[in-house]
């Protein structure tokens, strides 16, 4: 009976230890990250974001089935992710769907297209089935929703020069990043303002439309004409008033001018920088187009001599070589290789002058960014500048690069023609370089009648500058008269890096230092040895299996032995 009531007492005094940790966790909680990098820890600029938040935000994750391993590892890193944020804010909701759960073919394809509009890319799989594959259509990417507004992001990096295992490494690398960058965007009250210039016959319109509505979700986007000016009361331009235009926008951006910047465009962007603004420069230095190439099969590159900015470029400390970059790393482009009854046969084949570059900077703009594609692009050269600027090459071509001086004949026979390795011994060539520093005007001691009047600085305040060979890598691909995702090619069916680099570009531009750093992040994601799993896979077997066999053996021999004494006594 004693022992009764001692269990009793005992079970009773467990019961009230559990339900207090039950109670005080349920009002004190604490989540503890033994690893060494705090890998399942988010970054206080994170925290400090999700603090401020006020009203709900609900995120959709397109990560619901049934998957392959890494696709499976994805989901449950992202469900960990979100599970954080909501933890920091209670107010975060999430959801997994299933995209492709539907049996209708119809619904399935309609649900896809929405979410391709939207931005979000699906990706087929190749699943193994006994001895054969099937494939399998998922979208692994997430929509975040705040109010009436929403932002779209893709959960998968699919990197041309990794494995599908380093691939899945950099998507969970990426998750705190992706969620908190989006949640900035959608509640960030304030948009810094952009403005891509216009008046020399830069690329516009359904080209880079898909550049154009990201930028409008996160910024303020606006066109400025720098040969469109308001009038005075006298009927004189008011030059001071396009002054005022321009250094009230926190960034600048040109894309592929095609006409002469006169004197008093580049007075403008010259004292816009001198005011301590921003600029990217997307610059051909020659005339090279597919549309050309593509209506006659042969054309004439020639240097664009009349947009009048090498001398404005030198003095900041780079110039654009009006040559072009052949490279062995390259994408591809369909060209007929037969005829059959007057039908071609289409085969996609590398064409080198479509340089892709791979990052390999540890620079916070290009770090674990995909592969970028590049258009007939040429060299840049970095010049000695009085002041002190900083050069960083951010993208440049393979080792294995050939250059070709212009007028240049081109012609789509020579993507059919092998590219001799021994030919192509120029080195990396770069195509994107970052400037950072104090910048010299170019109408220092110059006599500018134009300009008399006008507010005048000669050195800038400490800014930067991107400037980059080719502007096709921002031009969007048409499929039907629709806009495809920037960076996505149709014909290879492969999405580059384009999109993802010209907005870290920005982000880097615009001072987002807190977004980079956590873009920046190392975090160490320990695979299993592959090469030792092979030589010890037999060693380990035994271990294994034969390990826990002979303790249950020894553990019964031992039974027996001591039974067997305990009744001979």
């Amino acid at each position: 009976m004693g022992n009764r009531k001692k269990h009793i007492k005992q079970f009773l005094s467990l019961l009230i230890v559990i339900i207090i940790i039950n109670t005080l966790s349920s009002v004190w909680f604490h989540r503890f990250d033994l690893t060494k990098e705090k890998r399942f820890s988010l970054s206080e600029t994170t925290k400090e974001l999700l603090t401020t938040i006020d009203d709900y935000i609900y995120i959709e994750v397109y990560l619901e089935g049934e998957f392959p391993a890494g696709i499976e590892r994805l989901s449950i890193e992202t469900e960990y992710i979100l599970a954080e944020f909501k933890s920091q804010n209670p107010l975060i909701k999430y959801n997994f769907i299933n995209p492709t759960e539907s049996t209708d073919d119809n619904t399935r394809n309609e649900i896809i297209n929405q979410l391709f509009e939207k931005g979000l890319n699906p990706t087929t799989l190749q699943i193994k089935e006994g001895d054969g594959y099937s494939e399998k259509i998922i979208i692994p990417g997430a929509i975040v929703k705040y109010g009436a507004k929403e932002f779209a992001l893709s959960l998968l990096k699919n990197q041309i020069a990794n494995t599908p295992e380093q691939s899945i490494e950099q998507s969970i690398r990426e998750l705190e990043y992706e969620f908190t960058n989006a949640i900035n965007h959608l509640t960030n009250p304030v948009k810094p303002k952009i403005a891509l210039i216009s008046g020399h016959d830069e690329l516009e319109g359904v080209e880079i439309e898909d550049l154009t509505n990201s930028l409008t979700e996160q910024y303020t986007l606006d066109k400025i004409n720098l040969r469109e000016f308001e009038t005075n009361a006298d009927g004189e331009p008011n030059l001071k008033k396009k002054l005022r235009d321009l250094t009230s926008q926190d960034l600048l951006i040109v894309v592929k001018p095609k006409r002469k910047f006169e004197n008093i465009d580049k007075y403008f962007i010259d004292q816009y920088i001198m005011s301590g603004g921003k600029l990217i420069w997307l610059i051909d230095a020659t005339n090279a187009d597919m549309d050309s190439l593509s209506s006659k099969g042969t054309f004439l590159v020639q240097p664009l001599k009349d947009l009048n900015l090498n001398d404005i470029l030198f003095k900041y400390g780079v110039r654009i070589n009006n040559n072009l970059v052949q490279d062995i790393s390259s994408s591809k482009i369909p060209i007929p290789t037969s005829f059959t009854n007057n039908i071609p046969k289409w085969e996609l084949v590398p064409w080198n002058y479509f340089p892709v570059a791979i990052p390999s900077s540890n620079h916070p703009i290009t770090r674990n960014l995909n592969a970028v594609k590049f258009d007939f692009a040429g060299s840049i050269d970095t010049v000695k500048t009085r002041t002190k600027i900083n050069k960083t090459i951010l993208l440049q071509t393979s080792p294995y690069t050939k250059i070709v001086n212009t007028p240049h004949e081109v012609s789509l026979q020579t993507a059919l023609k092998t590219p001799l390795q021994e030919e192509y011994k120029r080195g990396n060539q770069a195509l994107a370089v970052l400037l950072e520093g104090n910048f010299e005007s170019i109408f220092k001691n110059r006599i500018n009648k134009l300009t008399a009047d006008l507010p005048f600085k000669e050195n800038s305040k400490p800014t930067k500058m991107i400037v980059i060979s080719d502007g096709d890598i921002v031009k969007n691909q048409l499929s039907r008269g629709v806009s495809l995702p920037l960076g996505y090619d149709r014909y290879e069916k492969r999405q580059y890096g384009n999109k993802t680099f010209i907005l870290n570009a920005i982000d880097y531009l615009l001072d987002e230092d807190a977004l980079i750093d956590i873009r920046s992040r190392e975090l160490t994601i320990r695979g299993l040895n592959t090469q030792k799993i092979a030589k010890e896979k037999t060693f380990w077997q035994l271990i294994n299996i034969g390990l826990p066999a002979m303790m249950i053996i020894i553990f019964g021999l031992m039974k027996q032995y001591l039974r067997r004494k305990k009744y001979e006594k």
